[in-house]
């Protein structure tokens, strides 16, 4: 049984990390290598005190938005929330924003989430304009994540990931490319 649990959970953040190149810092602190800040005029105050990363406008101005769900299913009736925000220009992505969250009062599965994700932005710490952050409360872990592919160093990123299927061709990716490769894991966008 607790095989299971382990490949489950495996499974999860592996497909995260596909989709997003995921990430992650510590219990309610952000980790922000750019320019991604919290605008006053548009930010939830509460939601970046506890470390959720927030979008300037100046910063997608000119950008259409796109908003895109996942479903997934937790460990031991834990719930899972997966939403990723598009901004693109044309054909092209040019930041992406990833919410992902674990609800649960076991705190095993809480711990077990929180240092996977604080594991996997190890490889990424480094690498400006990957900003992510990972919020712990007392019933769930958020792991949020904000790629502006835009600014970043996909040589860098590339690097990281490796190319094999990996979606930046010419050092972009495509939109088109993206809901392609998330719509395999059940994304479903609007």
């Amino acid at each position: 049984m607790k095989v299971k649990k382990i490949i489950s959970l495996i499974l999860l953040i592996s497909i995260s990390i596909i989709l997003v190149g995921c990430g992650n810092k510590s219990e309610t602190t952000s980790q922000q290598n750019s320019n991604t800040q919290s605008n006053s005029t548009t930010a939830n105050a509460e939601a970046y005190d506890k470390g959720y990363l927030e979008i300037n406008d100046e910063e997608i101005k000119g950008m259409e938005k796109m908003n895109c769900t996942r479903e997934a299913t937790g460990e031991e009736n834990s719930k899972v929330n997966l939403s990723y925000t598009l901004y693109y220009q044309g054909e092209y992505l040019q930041l992406l924003h990833s919410k992902e969250e674990v609800i649960t009062d076991n705190q095993d599965i809480l711990d077990e989430y929180q240092t996977a994700y604080i594991n996997i932005y190890k490889h990424y710490e480094n690498l400006e304009y990957y900003d992510t952050s990972v919020v712990r409360t007392k019933n769930s872990v958020t792991n949020d994540t904000v790629i502006n592919y835009n600014k970043i160093d996909t040589e860098k990123l590339l690097e990281i990931e490796g190319e094999e299927d990996n979606i930046i061709k010419d050092g972009k990716v495509k939109l088109e490319d993206w809901l392609e490769f998330a719509e395999q894991f059940g994304t479903k966008c609007e």
